[in-house]
């Protein structure tokens, strides 16, 4: 390696993080640590009223939240832990620089050992060491005024203030079980790198990551959803789309839209309003929670008293309507529909840039265009 490729290495990655997301994070970083500090000074009976960990530990919660780093046990198991850590040391080791030391590298050993790895946390720890005499003499007490209080305080701002951002779930979410409740993976996992095989190529690798295995799991997901989009080609839901679509509108009795789907031998109606923008669907699922039956075999009089009494004459689809937000435009990609035709939603509707119902994509219309696209690359 030559000089100027040492030097290269230098050089920052490129950025993948818009503006908009740089001033979300700046400020919801900025109000966050406004409300701790004034809280702890307003709150906490004798200084220190806040550790400047929190500064360090508002750029994870709030610029990285999905990160395992960020997580709300990292954040205050690791800032306990070392806080009691760094006060066991510095009672115990006079020397400055051998405490300091064993104070940062004991809290590593036991964040990592209870998978509460959090950066800012060493400085809680270093601070119980070199904090000097008002420190010292707290004693224990420091672990819960203000290490324990400023991580408490922090991490509630952060479920409150991260999952008010548009696009943000603090904390992350692990992946879903299979909602079927079987042991097999759903369809979609059962093809290509499953979640079990990047968990153990994570194990092997043995290094700590920034991100978690669940967020890698999304990458791949992502990166295998742009390489079916580019096997299929330009093939967008105008092109299979069903645009003869049967729909009620809300004001539709329940009878007469028992009766369209089995007429026409559908699950799933599309519920329309006057302007023909849709408002949701009702499913047969719907009509079963609809007549609330307590059993199986009062199933068929419960449905019959709600589709045959007057209650059920009067009253409209908009009683038992799902106001699915799942709507797909007529240049959406087909590869996009296939996870939620996975998981048991047999119709998309398609929609204009005014909410207009332009057509439906069936799990039928899916599974003919992606054979006859298997076919036309075989």
């Amino acid at each position: 390696m030559d000089w100027r490729e040492f030097l290269f290495n230098f050089r920052p990655e490129t950025g993948s993080v818009s503006w908009a997301e740089r001033w979300r994070s700046s400020l919801t970083a900025a109000l966050a640590i406004a409300v701790t500090v004034g809280v702890s000074y307003w709150l906490l009976s004798a200084p220190p009223f806040v550790v400047a960990a929190v500064g360090a530990s508002s750029v994870l919660i709030f610029a990285l939240p999905a990160s395992p780093l960020a997580q709300p046990w990292s954040v205050f198991g690791s800032y306990v832990i070392s806080a009691a850590i760094g006060v066991i040391v510095a009672r115990f080791v006079p020397t400055l620089p051998l405490a300091s030391g064993l104070a940062v590298g004991g809290a590593i050993l036991v964040m990592m050992s209870l998978r509460c790895l959090h950066p800012p946390a060493g400085a809680v720890a270093l601070f119980a060491v070199i904090g000097g005499e008002p420190v010292r003499s707290l004693g224990f007490q420091y672990v819960l005024s203000p290490v324990a209080a400023n991580a408490l305080l922090l991490v509630a701002l952060g479920l409150a203030i991260n999952n008010l951002v548009p696009g943000r779930r603090y904390p992350r979410l692990h992946p879903e079980i299979n909602p079927h409740q079987v042991r097999d993976p759903e369809p979609l996992s059962r093809f290509g790198l499953q979640h079990e095989e990047l968990r153990a190529v994570i194990e092997e690798y043995g290094r700590p990551l920034y991100i978690s295995g669940e967020e890698l799991d999304e990458i791949m997901q992502i990166a295998e959803r742009r390489h079916r989009r580019r096997r299929y080609g330009d093939l967008i839901c105008a092109n299979i789309m069903s645009r003869d679509v049967v729909s009620v509108r809300t004001d539709t009795t329940l009878l007469d839209a028992w009766r369209l789907m089995r007429r026409h031998r559908l699950t799933m109606l599309v519920v329309v309003d006057t302007l023909n923008r849709v408002e949701g669907v009702v499913t047969l699922e719907g009509f079963i929670h609809g007549a609330k039956a307590s059993t199986p075999a009062s199933l068929r009089r419960r449905l019959y008293q709600l589709l045959r009494f007057p209650l059920g004459r009067n009253q409209g689809v908009a009683s038992i309507m799902v106001r699915t937000s799942l709507r797909a435009t007529p240049d959406t990609h087909i590869v996009d529909l296939v996870p939620a035709m996975t998981r048991g939603l047999h119709q998309v509707p398609v929609v204009d840039e005014s909410n207009r119902l332009q057509g439906i994509v069936t799990q039928s219309d899916l599974v003919a265009a992606l054979y006859h696209g298997c076919l036309g690359k075989a």
